[in-house]
């Protein structure tokens, strides 16, 4: 029997493997080109004293007494129109943290931005969200705010 020549199989199993590793890979999460029609209804909480002063998922630092929030997909620096559905009371808060992640909980509030919903009581309230617009990064705003 006539042997294989080896040299011509070396760049086939090597495309193989490309092809798949490509197959195997997971596929991005699909997420809406335009976020100003986004709205979402579900359970929010609030985090305060524990996580003050320690860096966010964009790299600021989480400051409890501004009006921000933490969401799982919401690009940074949205500003999402948050509205308590026990109450009526609505804020308006800046992305810039990922989370919550527990099952139910669409929304993670800065004390401050519970306190203006009313929600530092209880902890946990129905809310509905919408985006508003879109602001400048924290860093990038106090660049532009120095006079030159």
């Amino acid at each position: 029997m006539p042997s294989i020549p080896r040299r011509p199989l070396l760049p086939l199993a090597g495309g193989l493997c490309a092809l798949l590793a490509t197959a195997c890979a997971t596929a991005p999460m699909k997420q809406p080109v335009d976020w100003s029609t986004f709205r979402q209804e579900g359970e929010a909480s609030w985090y305060g004293p524990d996580f003050h002063g320690k860096t966010t998922a964009n790299g600021e630092r989480y400051n409890m007494l501004r009006l921000t929030a933490a969401h799982q997909q919401l690009p940074f620096n949205t500003l999402v129109k948050v509205t308590n559905l026990y109450n009526g009371r609505a804020a308006t808060v800046r992305i810039n943290d990922r989370g919550p992640f527990l099952k139910g909980r669409i929304l993670d509030l800065s004390y401050a931005a519970a306190k203006a919903l009313g929600a530092n009581g209880p902890g946990v309230i129905r809310v509905q969200i919408e985006v508003v617009g879109k602001a400048l990064p924290r860093k990038a705003a106090l660049v532009k705010a120095r006079p030159s």
